[in-house]
């Protein structure tokens, strides 16, 4: 099966710069800051590399490169692009997502390699094909890219979607895949991460609860977990991420608009 996911190129911090290249090699190879990228063959000779743009990247001229039969470097152009801001209050029990005491900051501290480890899953088999589907029905309350300031501190930028939704709400997912990780963690609460093949990972956050397990093989529309309100979350609420070359990028991008 070719991997082929029909997406538009967008070029700007968490985007997705699509570039085209020719080659004959049965499985190339492709970089980018040394990491490994999606690549797709269309037709024949016909390939393309998708490359997510982490959201700190300055404008200007980028490369990635390619290996086949010989090492090649194509570049493209990162473009400016400017978020909005949102400014959270968390008051209360929540107010520890904002000042975590010692025993939250070790808990933090061990769950990051963790946490880290799985954006960085990258298996070379093919798990799904084609643009995603939704994984909730509920409207999005924030979008991808804000720069958020919680109880007035700056932090990183929103790198999901928020999707409204009652506790319980059921989570499906939104295309074939594995799921690499499930666990309940200080901020994302209760998360499962599900790899869709050659580094391209989504993730689930602040669910109530978790209805697959590791190494659990997922099919589009399968149900994975329902909405919550654990960890971080002012609200009930499904955050969703998705990495491609370990960058989280905005995930409208792939989302199937039919």
């Amino acid at each position: 099966m070719l991997a082929n996911i029909p997406i538009t190129s967008t070029p700007i911090p968490g985007g997705i710069a699509v570039i085209d290249f020719e080659t004959n090699h049965s499985n190339p190879k492709g970089y980018y800051n040394n990491v490994s990228l999606y690549l797709q063959r269309i037709k024949d000779q016909h390939w393309q590399a998708l490359v997510g743009i982490p959201l700190l990247t300055k404008p200007g001229k980028k490369e990635i490169i390619i290996k086949d039969f010989s090492t090649r470097r194509f570049e493209f152009e990162v473009k400016d692009h400017v978020y909005t801001e949102q400014r959270i209050i968390l008051k209360g029990k929540k107010k520890k997502y904002v000042n975590p005491n010692l025993a939250h900051t070790d808990r933090i501290k061990k769950e990051r390699p963790v946490l880290s480890n799985s954006r960085k899953v990258f298996s070379n088999t093919v798990l799904s094909s084609g643009l995603f589907s939704r994984p909730v029905n509920g409207i999005t309350t924030s979008p991808f890219g804000l720069k958020r300031f919680y109880n007035g501190q700056a932090r990183r930028p929103h790198t999901g979607l928020d999707f409204a939704g009652d506790v319980g709400t059921p989570i499906q997912s939104p295309a074939d895949g594995k799921v690499i990780l499930t666990g309940d963690f200080f901020f994302n609460g209760n998360s499962v991460f599900i790899d869709h093949g050659q580094g391209l990972v989504s993730v689930y956050i602040h669910m109530n609860e978790r209805l697959v397990e590791q190494d659990q093989v997922v099919k589009k529309g399968d149900t994975i977990g329902t909405i919550g309100q654990t960890g971080r979350s002012t609200g009930p609420h499904l955050h969703w991420v998705i990495y491609l070359n370990q960058t989280a990028v905005n995930p409208n991008l792939l989302l199937d608009k039919k």
